[in-house]
């Protein structure tokens, strides 16, 4: 904007201007370095706010430490009731197992005694079988033998 000034023409009117765009310079210096100031303190704010909201977050994450540890703590205690439910469920799947084998055993015993009892029994029947064919033959054997007598006396006495 500035027109190239001849030194040797240089007329008030150059001189005014001059000192008009002196001035004018001089105020924007004056101007920027308060916008400076300003820009340094509007900094400034922020990066106390940026501070703030560091120390928000870290307290912030130092809480959410703390709820991980409460957390982790809950989980071992749980892990500690599933370890003793466990425990508890195998002692007495163990107890079960052992009062079913104790009852089988048992069962075994009485069924085997009933088993000897019906062999046993089995025995007094072929035995009874065996006195009952006894007796039928002796039976039979009388029979025929009181009919030949018989036959024999009514052959004698002649009817």
């Amino acid at each position: 904007m500035q027109q190239d000034i001849d030194p040797n023409t240089f007329t008030q009117k150059d001189l005014m201007q001059h000192l008009l765009q002196a001035s004018q310079h001089a105020v924007t210096r004056e101007e920027m370095i308060a916008q400076f100031r300003q820009a340094e303190q509007q900094n400034k704010e922020r990066f106390e706010q940026v501070e703030k909201r560091f120390e928000q977050v870290e307290k912030r994450f130092e809480q959410v430490d703390k709820r991980f540890e409460q957390v982790e703590k809950r989980f071992e205690q749980v892990d500690k009731r599933f370890e003793q439910a466990e425990q508890q469920n195998k002692e007495r799947f163990e107890q079960a197992e052992q009062q079913n084998k104790e009852r089988f055993a048992q069962v075994d015993k009485q069924l085997e005694r009933q088993h000897q009892a019906l062999m046993e029994m089995g025995q007094d029947i072929k035995d009874v079988h065996q006195e009952i064919k006894h007796q039928m033959r002796w039976n039979l054997g009388i029979l025929v033998s009181v009919g030949g007598l018989v036959l024999g006396i009514l052959k004698f006495t002649g009817t």
